[in-house]
């Protein structure tokens, strides 16, 4: 992008540096949001990781237990 300059009505500047700090707040609070929905994913995603972890145990167990019927 080019570096062009703005003119804006010296009347108009105060309302323009309202609506971009209204803009730039705005941002903040996204990036904060997305930061705390990507902690929110690594913590799911954990959480499933032992899910599958206990699963894999369960059925390892369920196996024996068939192999002790069977046998």
């Amino acid at each position: 992008m080019e570096n062009i300059p703005i003119y804006v009505k010296v009347d108009k500047y105060k309302e323009v540096v309202d609506v971009l700090n209204a803009i730039n707040a705005k941002l903040q609070a996204i990036d904060k949001t997305i930061e705390r929905v990507n902690q929110l994913k690594a913590q799911e995603d954990l959480q499933l990781q032992a899910w599958g972890e206990n699963l894999g145990d369960i059925r390892a167990r369920i196996e024996k237990i068939n192999k002790a019927f069977y046998e």
